[in-house]
Parts: structure tokens; sequence; C-alpha cells
């Protein structure tokens, strides 16, 4: 089941290590979930999130390799609503 569609933010450089995020245009972020390495270089690709057999897979035009990628936006988006001061009202 496709989850997410639409284009990268900035260039891709492939697959590397567990650290490696991957931004799309509209500022979701997902990590990659397992470990592998791949190089390819693309600017803004068209890319694709499914979600198989319990898992999310990023699918990236140009390559044919996907890789097992986690969701981070949420994630993200609490920590720095937890790091960020409350305004005296």
């Amino acid at each position: 089941m496709v989850v997410k569609v639409g284009k990268l933010k900035g260039p891709f450089r492939g697959f590397r290590n567990l650290e490696t995020r991957f931004t799309f245009l509209d500022g979701s972020t997902w990590r990659q979930r397992q470990p592998k390495y791949l190089y390819f270089y693309a600017n803004r690709p068209r890319a694709r999130v499914l979600y198989e057999n319990g898992r999310y897979i990023l699918e990236v035009d140009g390559t044919d390799e996907t890789i097992e990628v986690i969701e981070e936006t949420a994630s993200y988006q609490s920590q720095q609503q937890a790091e960020s001061p409350v305004q005296p009202v």
C-alpha cells in the first residue's frame, strides 16, 4: 500500500547508514532503518513510501534498490515543541 508519494528535498545521494534521513518537499522525514549502502545521485527525485508486511519501504526513482525506513516527522516535531520555551501570556 502506498502511504507517501512526492519529491525528496535537495540532492539524494543514496543509502548510507542508520542515521541517513530522507526529507520530502512537504517536510515529512524518514530515517533509514536497515544497514545498506548504495551510492546514487539525483536532484530532488520522485520517491514513494510503501507499507508492506508491517514495514515501511522507500523506493526512489532511478534506483532498483529499496530500503526499510521509519517516519521521524512526528517524533521530531514533538521534540521541537518540548524544547521550545513557553511564552508567558
